[in-house]
């Protein structure tokens, strides 16, 4: 698979991704989905014990770092005219994790490429329930994480210019809060 045929596939992957949202721990046609497109390109997917989301591994070798994405949605209803807006009431891609999915998915195509160049295992991590709480514990008690040495999450965020990789020891984009504001006056 050529760049500009990653290209194609992952604007193609988001867009279906946008469509067709899943909010947290029902993500099940999502998670077929990514098994699909993992499939389709000879990419392991480890048998793990996990209801939605799924684990790939590419590569061979003891050491083994891991990459992570999110694919729920948001209890949103969509208010655009885009053409691929998501058929689903009150339920859409607000937050980006279609984005990170169909990239993520790119980046594995892409692994798989070139396999025989890796020094080592690459975990793709595609994590169900990041907006509700319990996601990233379901895929610590799969076993999904064992033995591996680092983990890199995937965002989004506009404060680069594209094609910028940004990377930061630590955490970053971390927080799940809830609160209420009201607001009073005139729109």
């Amino acid at each position: 698979m050529n760049t500009q045929e990653v290209k194609d596939r992952i604007s193609d992957d988001f867009h279906h991704f946008h469509r067709h949202p899943e909010l947290s721990y029902q993500e099940f046609k999502t998670t077929a989905k990514i098994k699909e497109e993992l499939q389709s390109q000879g990419i392991e997917i480890l048998p793990l014990n996990l209801e939605t989301g799924c684990v790939a591994q590419i590569g061979q070798g003891d050491r083994c770092v891991a990459l992570r994405c999110d694919i729920d949605a948001l209890p949103v209803q969509e208010e655009t005219s885009l053409e691929y807006k998501s058929q689903i009431k009150g339920v859409m891609h607000a937050c980006g994790h279609d984005f990170h999915t169909a990239t993520m998915l790119g980046t594995a195509f892409l692994l798989k490429e070139c396999e025989n160049q890796l020094k080592g295992r690459v975990r793709v991590v595609f994590q169900p329930a990041e907006e509700a709480p319990g996601g990233a514990k379901k895929i610590l008690e799969s076993g999904a994480l064992n033995g591996v040495e680092a983990i890199y999450g995937i965002h989004t965020i506009n404060d680069f210019k594209p094609g910028t990789l940004a990377i930061k020891e630590g955490a970053t984009h971390a927080a799940v809060d809830r609160f209420s504001i009201t607001f009073k006056g005139k729109g």
